[in-house]
């Protein structure tokens, strides 16, 4: 037998020098997550945690009280800081003493001074981060003299329609209602409709969009097209189009393969061209940007049309069967949103604002009958969770009198 051969100096060096590197590396590795454990990890483990936290009235509060005064319009006081907050609770609740009985109320009927002062101040001003003067001459309540009070009413009537027409009647609807911290988010006004991964993911390149008409057949003539679409648009203002113009022709029947298939349909006699997949696609890409989710959250990954409401089927959870119903739903939400947006307290702008000025990105605005609107998105409420951390579940609002302050019945729906 021939006696093992050793290795040369040469070949041991290297063995070691490789063995020193790993375990260099792997020191270094593991010294490094030790030190960002104890540093940025826990910061970015507390952001993800609260970016997930339901809302709360004190996180809206804390919005209006821990920023320095705003510099009003002429005539009008502060509605940030301390001192405005301070102020105006104490006008609400002088206000309330001497005025137990409602005056001008149009909404929420049925509820006393107390009760609407309470939700004003809790749900309604939290929510939208602003103190009573952002709506109310603070020496009279009642009074309908600023455009913000006109407009924060009929948004209260949008929470109402909202609740009623989509909410509660989604299938297998789990118990969460819209307020209005679902889409302010201690913010007023310039929201935010699309989100940075929309903006930095989505190329403007050239597409031809070919919507279908009422048939579900592609529309090819140009002048029988919206006028915003007949020539080439950018991909992006492409997926807006859609966002803001979808529905379903037939709604969705179990028992009828042809049902429940929207303006995105692909699956049509003759196909789609490769520009309506692109449009298509980056559609998709938005709505599951928007909800954090994948598109098996919705879709059968073999099978993109079904409806997958049998737990036999592809799913082992039959609850997320729904979950295709319920985003084809709230696509259509999105629509009568942009399409009832003028008559529903919105307030325009005489140009898009910078985001010196504290506007959100361009694709958060619309021209709407020649006048600039800040519409919302699927991001708006979403912000990446399927659930929007500012809605609130039927769980958390006590029953009786203690409930009506939390959301009132009259916004429910149900």
């Amino acid at each position: 037998m021939q006696s093992p051969t050793r290795p040369t100096d040469r070949q041991a060096a290297i063995f070691i020098s490789v063995a020193v590197g790993i375990i260099v590396a792997v020191v270094t590795t593991a010294t490094f997550w030790w030190i960002y454990s104890l540093t940025l990890g826990p910061e970015r483990a507390a952001a993800a945690l609260n970016a997930n936290a339901p809302w709360s009235p004190s996180e809206g509060i804390r919005a209006i009280t821990d920023v320095a005064p705003n510099i009003p319009p002429e005539g009008r006081e502060p509605w940030l800081g301390n001192q405005a907050w301070t102020e105006g609770v104490q006008a609400g609740q002088a206000w309330v003493d001497a005025n137990p009985n409602t005056v001008n109320v149009q909404v929420l009927s049925g509820m006393t001074s107390a009760q609407i002062w309470t939700y004003m101040q809790q749900y309604v001003s939290g929510g939208l981060g602003v103190g009573c003067q952002y709506c109310h001459n603070l020496e009279n309540f009642a009074s309908d003299e600023y455009v913000e009070k006109i407009s924060a009413r009929n948004m209260l009537y949008l929470v109402s329609d909202v609740n009623t027409e989509f909410i509660v009647d989604l299938p297998n609807w789990r118990g969460n209602y819209v307020q209005c911290a679902t889409c302010h988010y201690n913010e007023p006004n310039n929201l935010e409709a699309v989100g940075t991964q929309f903006i930095k993911s989505v190329p403007d390149i050239p597409v031809v969009v070919d919507p279908l008409d009422e048939n579900g057949m592609p529309i090819l003539d140009p002048a029988l097209k919206p006028e915003e679409i007949r020539g080439q648009v950018g991909l992006q203002d492409a997926v807006l189009f859609y966002i803001y113009n979808y529905q379903i022709w037939r709604p969705f029947d179990p028992a009828d393969d042809e049902s429940g298939r929207g303006s995105l349909a692909l699956t049509l006699d003759g196909g789609r061209t490769q520009d309506q997949v692109t449009i298509n696609q980056n559609v998709m890409n938005y709505n599951s940007w928007s909800l954090g989710q994948g598109c098996t959250y919705c879709h059968n990954s073999r099978n993109f049309i079904a409806y997958e409401l049998d737990a036999a089927s592809n799913i082992t959870n039959p609850e997320a069967g729904y979950n295709k119903l319920k985003a084809a739903r709230m696509m259509q939400l999105t629509t009568w949103l942009a399409f009832n947006w003028t008559i529903n307290g919105a307030m325009p702008y005489d140009a898009v604002p910078t985001a010196l000025e504290g506007g959100a990105s361009q694709f958060s605005y619309r021209n709407i009958d020649g006048e600039i609107f800040n519409v919302p998105g699927c991001y708006t409420c979403h912000r990446g969770v399927n659930i929007p951390t500012g809605s609130i579940n039927q769980a958390q609002i006590p029953a009786g009198d203690a409930g009506v302050v939390v959301l009132p019945p009259v916004l429910r729906g149900n």
